[in-house]
């Protein structure tokens, strides 16, 4: 239970903290803050709970998944196809980044036709 409620107030506090800099920021260059601090932070975090002992699960998963996952998916992508490069697959992480962008912007345009 203490799983569930990290995630949901953590993702309600990262979506808050998303649309903040996305109104302090004009246009599409909040988007492109947002994606790049959330890509650095969440290589932060990962890199601390690796390295510290004695975290509790639901505090990695309140900030890991609640509140970076939250301030931006795109975070998570990244450290998806790190990992994957990290573990010496780089075909897959690369397959990975490149569909993950190729389908994402076809699945996009195609719910856009859908209703336009």
């Amino acid at each position: 239970m203490f799983a569930f409620l990290g995630v949901f107030i953590g993702g309600g506090a990262g979506s808050v903290l998303r649309w903040l800099v996305c109104v302090a920021v004009p246009a599409h260059w909040g988007t492109f803050a947002v994606n790049v601090a959330g890509a650095f932070f969440i290589g932060a975090a990962y890199a601390f709970f690796q390295r510290s002992t004695g975290i509790s699960p639901e505090l990695k998963l309140f900030v890991m998944s609640g509140l970076l996952g939250g301030f931006t998916t795109f975070s998570t992508y990244l450290l998806d196809f790190a990992r994957l490069a990290g573990q010496g697959r780089a075909g897959e992480a690369a397959i990975y980044l490149a569909c993950s962008v190729l389908f994402g912007a076809a699945a996009l345009i195609a719910g856009m036709k859908c209703l336009g």
